[in-house]
């Protein structure tokens, strides 16, 4: 038996400060909480003691939406991510392809911010990548750059109609310009040759650890399937988890592919569960399907109620009908469902095909809907009556570059304060848990938490709120971070009481003692996994 105390620090759980400075662990779970002579004595025996140094004890914080597989994937490609300028995209492309011997020069994490207004181009691609096919996935993983080479390679040419989940960019000509949005992706990246299995599980064991470095202690792979390039993370999660080479509790939704009808619903349900059994059997629990319903505001593919100034209403890519027979069919075989809705429309959709649900099935999943950058007032109270959880990612919620530049141009101004709702679902009396959805955005959970408290960038205090009115208290937040996205994926119970599992995630600082801009200031300084410490 091990013993474990984490004394002379501020506990917070369940949404509140708790009694005590310190918390017991004995064999990988929480045995007491209270002060440290009280928690010393029910211990007996003390193997290691941890210094809080007055800063916040949580439970550990959980992500109920990350790509970690998808990160791992790119940290075998060509890195854009970071690159401040074109040139530096230029350089970095460059330096990769002339050190790669690869048929296919691949990677990603570009911003479109960067490039002219026109978007990228394969020209310009060409450039850079002149002898073989090329392409680049953006920081959102909803665009493709492509060069020359691969349109050739996949056939696309002026006469290529769009797929009907995605859009080909095209020059005045008809042409393809060189980007490819949401399904279109779809044509090229099937060519990419896979990564190998375990390249994959190396990258995510090494990413998997510095995001338990960061205070996180579970999370949600949120795509588990062929898409854009990527593989079924399935294969590398479940060599990890039977190695025993996983750090962290890490969880799966397995993804809905795009060509599915009403007719192979029940064909994809009984796969789906069949694929659960085997991840969970193998250690890697997984108990939910991921249905994408629609792309982002930012290139006009996200599903909106009020059209887009071009008079369009983004992209939809299941059928109401089909939304409808799918989630029942899932939820009754036992699979919550994991949404992906940006826009009101999609929301709507998404609502709709859970009230198709009867209640009782309902109440036996935990189905909850990602994003939530749009949502009719009048769909606000229906999450909490079809018990569906607000996944939020609450780092986007602050009027950014993209946001100011792009966003609010495509939605009006006008509607900026009834963006990312979080407030008005919770007074609605819905569930809210939070994730970071990295590589997209950090998946620091201080930095989200910030955004999620003041509606401001970290390190811009005197910017604009973005709907000051839907920021939310810091406890609440905190709680939902830990608690609620802990309880929605089934990863232990989020809070610090005895019994639960010793997941915790100890601060540098007390952030409730100080200012709100200051939030993101707050680092984590140890995380503790089922009792064993890393960090501190």
């Amino acid at each position: 038996m091990s013993s474990l105390l984490v004394a002379n620090g501020i506990l917070f759980s369940a949404g509140a400060m708790i009694d005590g400075d310190a918390v017991g662990i004995r064999d990988g779970r929480i045995v007491a909480t209270g002060t440290r002579r009280e928690v010393r004595t029910i211990l007996g025996t003390v193997d290691d003691e941890v210094d809080a140094r007055g800063g916040l004890v949580t439970p550990g914080f959980v992500d109920a939406h990350i790509h970690l597989g998808g990160g791992a994937v790119d940290a075998l490609r060509c890195d854009l991510a970071g690159a401040d300028s074109l040139a530096e995209i230029d350089r970095r492309v460059r330096a990769f392809a002339a050190g790669s011997t690869a048929s296919w020069i691949v990677g990603g994490g570009w911003d479109p911010t960067l490039f002219p207004h026109g978007g990228p181009t394969a020209a310009h691609l060409d450039e850079l990548v002149p002898d073989r096919p090329a392409l680049f996935l953006d920081a959102d993983h909803h665009g493709a750059w492509v060069n020359s080479a691969a349109l050739r390679a996949a056939g696309i040419d002026a006469d290529t109609p769009d797929p009907f989940d995605g859009r080909i960019e095209r020059s005045t000509d008809g042409t393809p310009s060189g980007a490819l949005r949401e399904g279109a992706m779809q044509l090229v990246s099937p060519l990419v040759p896979p990564s190998a299995t375990a390249d994959v599980a190396r990258a995510l064991r090494t990413i998997a650890r510095d995001v338990v470095a960061a205070g996180i202690t579970g999370w949600q792979e949120a795509a588990l399937g062929l898409y854009a390039g990527y593989p079924d993370f399935s294969d590398a999660y479940r060599e990890l988890s039977t190695t025993g080479n996983l750090v962290g509790r890490a969880t799966g939704a397995i993804w809905v592919p795009r060509d599915l009808t009403a007719d192979t619903i029940d064909a994809f349900v009984a796969d789906c569960v069949e694929r659960a059994r085997a991840n969970t059997t193998a250690g890697f629990p997984t108990r939910t399907a991921k249905l994408m319903l629609d792309g982002i505001i930012e290139t006009r593919t996200a599903h909106v109620c009020t059209p887009y100034p071009d008079g369009s209403h983004g992209l939809a890519y299941f059928e109401p009908a089909v939304v409808q027979k799918l989630v029942p069919a899932l939820n009754a075989a036992g699979i919550s469902v994991h949404v992906h809705a940006l826009a009101d429309a999609a929301v709507r959709d998404a609502l709709d095909g859970f009230a198709a649900v009867p209640a009782d099935v309902r109440a036996g999943v935990r189905n909850h809907i990602a994003h939530l950058e749009l949502v009719t007032p009048s769909d606000v109270p229906r999450f909490a009556e079809l018990g569906v959880t607000a996944n939020c990612q609450p780092y986007w919620a602050c009027r950014n570059d993209l946001v100011r530049d792009v966003t609010l141009p495509l939605l009006g101004k006008e509607r900026a304060d009834s963006l990312y709702p979080f407030a008005d679902l919770r007074a609605a009396g819905a569930t809210l848990a939070m994730g970071s959805d990295w590589p997209v955005s950090t998946y620091d959970p201080w930095l989200g938490i910030h955004v999620a408290v003041t509606r401001r960038p970290p390190g811009e205090p005197d910017a604009e709120p973005l709907g000051a009115a839907q920021a939310l208290p810091l406890g609440v937040a905190l709680d939902a971070y830990t608690r609620g996205s802990a309880d929605l994926l089934g990863l232990g119970s989020g809070t610090l009481t005895p019994g639960a599992s010793a997941d915790l995630a100890i601060a540098d600082r007390d952030p409730f003692t100080g200012p709100a801009d200051g939030i993101h200031e707050t680092r984590n300084a140890a995380t503790i996994v089922g009792g064993e410490l890393f960090g501190g």
